[in-house]
């Protein structure tokens, strides 16, 4: 075998081109979007239990304790040090481009004509393909990361022959890890039932699908076992109500739904502009909010040509139809208003992989490739060299928080958490004024989550001018709606409070009956005896001693004892006693 064609050989390479085109990601800042919210309550996280990561009760949206275990892993053993945190995600990239590669080769073994060169293309544009480049580059990207890792995991699993009940378990175990590193990666699980469907090169040599059930019946079973796992891990976690399924219930067929053309129009734009994206990535854009009509006619072609793979029934058909499967969870994301972008470059991460592998698998199977190999050779090194000068420019771009938000902006000037983000730069940078205007010129969040805390950023910046009335009416406007940010709002109208007797615009009596209806609902958002200590000061001010007495004695039995504000509680509590 040619030396250059050897496995070790071409894995080496991969190695060095994955670990040399994202080496400047070592020395990016903590992204402004998500990023600095996560390192913060790392850093005022003591201690933690894996109870209570993978039972954190209450309820919630997002499930993702593989992800948090990762988060926690780096405070405890890096320190929370920002390039080790790069780093890994990093190291998570170039393992699935391992995973890729090895995916690729052992599924070459079905092809007639078996070339080593395959994989290695398949794996190389997954590493370079700019489309990528957010996942790795964002810290909190790494739910994608870790999800490709445990489903490409399951298909490494599935393809090696015999397909035996054993190799399936564990195959159905890794899809269930990689549902807890991010709840998108269910959408797997038909591509993971309609495998052993699809293990021939050609769809002549297809076996009936009798045959195939009768032979691989409790494949199916455990595929589904995990998915019925995976439900019930949700429903034990959030104890008071799984918002995230109840908001796609909701959304997608329920009473808060958009209807059934509209919500179809949205879905076939989405897969258009993502299809497209997989393609030809360019330009890039951290916060993509609005697609073109033009996309849908190449959604409705994206569609057909799945609907037309299934009934193909080969190898190469099943990658793409997996790619499909998986990309179906971005799809629906624009229906349900849940994040602060609807489209994301991230969301294809996982897709890549399995295109990637099924577009070369599809090539190197046709004979007319054979025929026109030079040609082929010459437009793989073109486009890896574009793919390789896009990953590389997009990697440095994100060394700069500043130079990447207002590269978001001109691409997408009405997205409000760039223009937050911006302006808290020119905050910590002392230009208040200018951070002030770009506040107070945000409008209605338009349903994006995170837009949110741009309207949170203007009632601080009224707030602070002293226009207590308006600030106040935003953050009603915002309670109203809060979503995930229910407890930053409630805490900022505590400060609201604080700032409004500070300047003699109110009494404490004024303001007595909000802030403990704001605490209350601090207490049973969070169960942080903290803010028990605050309720209980808050009454005393008033002289409400009884109720300052319990919500004393609450901090007693509840806080931790490092806590510093357990001692102040115990001497109250003994003060009020007497």
């Amino acid at each position: 075998m040619n030396v250059y064609k050897k496995p070790s050989t071409l894995l080496l390479f991969l190695v060095f081109v994955v670990l040399g085109i994202y080496y400047p990601s070592l020395f990016s800042p903590l992204n402004a979007m998500d990023d600095t919210g996560m390192y913060q309550h790392l850093l005022n996280t003591d201690n933690f239990s894996i109870r209570n990561i993978f039972l954190p009760g209450g309820s919630g949206s997002y499930y993702r304790p593989i992800l948090l275990l990762s988060f926690m892993m780096d405070k405890f053993i890096w320190g929370l040090e920002e390039s080790f945190m790069h780093l890994e995600n990093i190291i998570f990239h170039l393992v699935n481009t391992l995973l890729v590669y090895s995916i690729a080769r052992r599924a070459i073994v079905y092809l007639p004509e078996p070339s080593p060169v395959a994989p290695f293309v398949a794996a190389l544009f997954f590493a370079i393909h700019p489309l990528n480049t957010e996942a790795v580059n964002w810290i909190s990207g790494r739910t994608d990361l870790l999800a490709g890792f445990f489903l490409l995991l399951v298909m490494y699993l599935m393809l090696k022959r015999p397909l035996t009940w054993l190799q399936s378990l564990i195959a159905a175990l890794c899809m269930l890890l990689a549902c807890l590193a991010k709840e998108t990666a269910i959408f797997f699980l038909p591509a993971a039932i309609l495998f052993p469907f699809f293990t021939s090169a050609t769809r002549i040599n297809s076996a009936p699908l009798l045959i195939v059930f009768r032979t691989y019946w409790l494949h199916l079973v455990l595929f589904c076992t995990a998915g019925v796992v995976y439900f019930s891990f949700r429903m034990l976690a959030f104890s008071k109500g799984d918002l995230g399924v109840a908001r796609v219930l909701t959304h997608v067929g329920g009473s808060d739904s958009s209807g059934l053309l509209m919500n179809a129009r949205m879905v076939l734009k989405a897969a258009g502009f993502y299809a497209k994206k997989l393609l030809i990535p360019f330009p890039l854009n951290f916060g993509i909010i609005h697609v073109s009509d033009v996309y849908l006619p190449l959604g409705l072609l994206v569609l057909a040509g799945i609907l037309w793979l299934i009934t193909r029934r080969t190898l190469p058909a099943f990658f793409v139809i997996s790619a499909g499967a998986v990309g179906t969870s971005a799809l629906m994301i624009p229906l349900l208003s849940f994040t602060w972008t609807p489209l994301a470059e991230r969301y294809m991460y996982i897709p890549s992989a399995f295109f990637m592998i099924g577009l070369t698998l599809a090539l190197q199977n046709r004979n007319q490739c054979q025929k026109y190999r030079m040609h082929l050779i010459l437009a793989v090194a073109c486009i890896a060299a574009i793919a390789l000068y896009g990953t590389a420019t997009r990697n440095i771009l994100w060394q700069d928080n500043l130079a990447l938000l207002q590269d978001t902006l001109r691409k997408s000037p009405d997205f409000i958490p760039a223009q937050n983000a911006i302006a808290n730069a020119l905050y910590d940078k002392g230009r208040l004024k200018e951070a002030a205007t770009i506040y107070k010129s945000f409008n209605e969040p338009n349903g994006l989550i995170n837009a949110q805390y741009g309207l949170q950023n203007k009632a601080f910046a009224l707030m602070y001018e002293g226009n207590f009335v308006e600030a106040r009416d935003i953050l009603k406007q915002l309670l109203a709606n809060p979503g995930k940010h229910e407890v930053a709002v409630l805490l900022q109208v505590l400060e609201l409070y604080k700032v409004q007797v500070a300047a003699r615009k109110a009494t404490v009596k004024d303001v007595y009956v909000e802030s403990v209806t704001a605490l209350s609902r601090l207490i049973e958002l969070t169960e942080d005896p903290f803010y028990s200590y605050r309720l209980g000061i808050v009454h005393l001010q008033v002289g409400e001693r009884e109720k300052a007495l319990a919500a004393f004695k609450s901090v007693v039995k509840t806080a931790p004892p490092t806590a510093y504000y357990r001692k102040p509680a115990e001497k109250l509590a003994r003060d009020l006693e007497k």
